[in-house]
């Protein structure tokens, strides 16, 4: 698994045996996990004003929505063009998730790989508090688990404020969505989405705590870095989040600005 990264995985794993001396494994994972999350912090900035920019974008859309209620093919027509003249993108960007993927993945691959390119992975050589970073829990020595189950139960804790972050902020939203439209009769088939929708907001904040089931099951190296990244996340959802309540009140009073 990961094996076509070897290439791009020869180097790196050079430099960090080179460097294991004076920077342990452990913390060249947590510092790369830092130093790629906040690579991306200015996109995912720039992702919480579009995401304001989109949402009051709405009550024009609920408009031109009413005007074309017949004709579905003009109806999207003119959501796209409302949405290029205002420079705003449909849908929200993955680009943070999709260049994360590959990270985790050589994260994975480093310290689980027997050899890269026909060569001993010397970073299976290093460990933690005494544990392995390729060991996995179930597999580790009783007087090793208490790494992995700290490092749990860190996660848990990450995980259960965040899925009260997210709850809390989908409540945020609904509110700040209803103050834009007005509160109106909906068809049985927006009823329907609606429902839907709904009981998607209650499932989404139980995905952090996927987090934590993966902890327990992938090798420590690998449980290193989503500890690191959740831990991130949380924080920089906080940090976001003023983001986007300072760029909310700019958007109302200039309906046809450009998002910054």
């Amino acid at each position: 698994m990961f094996a076509f990264l070897d290439p791009l995985l020869v180097p790196v794993h050079d430099l960090l045996a080179h460097l294991s001396p004076v920077l342990p494994a452990a913390l060249a994972i947590v510092l790369i996990t830092l130093a790629v999350r906040a690579a991306l912090h200015p996109t995912n900035r720039r992702n919480q004003r579009l995401a304001v920019r989109r949402r009051e974008l709405q009550p024009r859309i609920t408009e031109l929505r009413a005007r074309h209620k017949d004709d579905p093919q003009a109806l999207q027509r003119e959501v796209m063009a409302l949405h290029k003249e205002e420079q705003v993108p449909m849908a929200p960007g993955c680009l943070s998730m999709l260049i994360q993927l590959p990270v985790f993945g050589m994260v994975y691959r480093l310290f689980t790989a027997p050899e890269l390119a026909g060569r001993h992975n010397q970073l299976l050589d290093h460990a933690f508090l005494g544990v392995p970073l390729s060991e996995r829990m179930a597999a580790a020595a009783p007087e090793q688990r208490w790494v992995f189950l700290a490092l749990i139960g860190l996660t848990l804790a990450v995980a259960a404020f965040a899925a009260w972050q997210m709850r809390r902020h989908m409540a945020e939203d609904r509110a700040a969505q209803q103050a834009l439209q007005p509160a109106k009769k909906l068809s049985a088939q927006e009823q329907q989405l609606a429902d839907t929708m709904e009981r998607a907001t209650r499932v989404m904040p139980l995905m952090s705590f996927m987090t934590v089931m993966a902890v327990a099951s992938v090798p420590l190296a690998a449980g290193l870095y989503l500890v690191t990244s959740s831990t991130w996340g949380l924080l920089e959802r906080a940090s976001l989040r003023r983001v986007r309540r300072a760029a909310a009140p700019a958007g109302r009073g200039a309906p046809g600005s450009q998002p910054a």
